[in-house]
């Protein structure tokens, strides 16, 4: 096994009433790259993505690392739209890592940027949302659903069968309010899975408030499971201890949601 093919984790997710539209659709999710320069990782993955066969990819953010990154981050990224042709697009968003500067020399790259947005696909029962990871503008439930960047009939609105529902979240702590919204998946990053982990898997760290048992897998709120990537670069310092990087590519399903519908988090999975 190559370093590039041990990036990839193939994961089912099983959803109930899944339109069947969209048995088997394939999602690649990268996150937290953290770009600061050239590096054999990512060589290797821009390869990887020319080959791999899926359906839709999606960002979650941390693109860049510290002030000074954007130039780079942003070649690099335009390396990869390159070699990424999913047949229903590239979609993200930003996290906090990514400054004004990059934000805007990204907005150019074939990526649709989803911050505090929605997308609805046509021919297909399927929408996108994107929250905001600017802390200046935080996310903002209501904007994401109503703003659909097509044509198409508003989600909230529409007496026809609601679509199923897609969000992409840089913050896994989000949970609460994309379950209060009715999402049936939230895909995010930001913990970098810990990074730094003791054996057995356990984080140091996960640089948010949820409890460290929630870092990375798969998790399910109420009626809304999020998946939540050790992604694919470091912060600080650019090593992994017991925490490699990883490449989810999810497969959806139709099947019984895995878990119990509870009021508090349930770790289905831990990666």
């Amino acid at each position: 096994m190559t370093a590039t093919t041990r990036l990839v984790q193939p994961v089912d997710l099983c959803l109930p009433s899944l339109p069947v539209e969209l048995e088997g659709l394939r999602i690649a999710h990268l996150s937290d790259l953290h770009i600061r320069g050239p590096r054999r990782r990512f060589t290797h993955l821009r390869a990887l993505m020319g080959n791999l066969r899926v359906d839709l990819v999606v960002l979650t953010g941390d693109y860049m690392t510290k002030n000074g990154d954007e130039q780079v981050a942003t070649a690099m990224m335009h390396q990869l739209c390159l070699a990424m042709k999913p047949q229903l697009g590239v979609y993200g968003v930003f996290g906090n890592h990514d400054t004004p500067q990059l934000r805007h020399q990204c907005s150019d790259l074939p990526i649709h940027w989803l911050n505090n947005q929605s997308h609805l696909f046509d021919g297909l029962p399927l929408c996108i949302m994107g929250f905001e990871a600017d802390s200046t503008a935080k996310p903002d439930s209501v904007a994401t659903i109503i703003n659909l960047d097509n044509n198409g009939p508003d989600p909230v609105d529409d007496k026809g069968p609601k679509p199923f529902s897609l969000l992409l979240c840089h913050y896994p702590n989000y949970l609460p309010i994309v379950a209060d919204m009715g999402v049936n998946v939230m895909i995010a990053g930001h913990t970098h899975g810990g990074q730094w982990r003791f054996p057995g898997r356990r984080p140091f760290t996960n640089s948010c408030d949820l409890p460290l048992r929630l870092t990375a897998g798969i998790m399910r709120h109420r009626n809304t499971l999020a998946v939540v990537t050790r992604g694919l670069g470091e912060s600080r310092l650019p090593l992994r201890l017991f925490c490699p990087p990883q490449l989810p590519i999810y497969t959806l399903r139709e099947g019984p949601m895995r878990g119990q519908e509870t009021d508090h988090i349930d770790c289905i999975e831990r990666w």
